[in-house]
């Protein structure tokens, strides 16, 4: 996730926080609230989550794609059992060989 996508993310976060404790912080009242249109918190709700689509879509690919090279050393690494002069097994350890 590169740094614009984190702190998109993030003010996205703090903006969805501070609209929900805005929304609440009217009082515990037990009547309706219909004082004016409060279609404008839901409109920028659902506009906010657009545009944070908008930018993780508008990223060509997520995946870079791999880079390998031929003349690094491929080391690949077994265990092997240890063995006492009786033949008995006494322990494993591990053995590396360079292609």
């Amino acid at each position: 996730m590169t740094n614009f996508k984190k702190s998109m993310t993030a003010t996205l976060a703090a903006l969805t926080l501070g609209t929900a404790i805005l929304a609440t912080a009217g009082g515990a009242e037990a009547r309706p609230r219909h004082r004016g249109p409060h279609w404008g918190v839901g409109a920028g709700i659902v506009g906010a989550l657009a545009v944070g689509g908008l930018l993780a879509a508008s990223a060509s690919s997520a995946y870079a794609e791999p880079a390998y090279e031929d003349d690094v050393p491929v080391r690949r690494c077994e265990l092997v059992e240890r063995l006492n002069r009786f033949g008995e097994v006494v322990g494993h350890r591990r053995v590396c060989s360079v292609y």
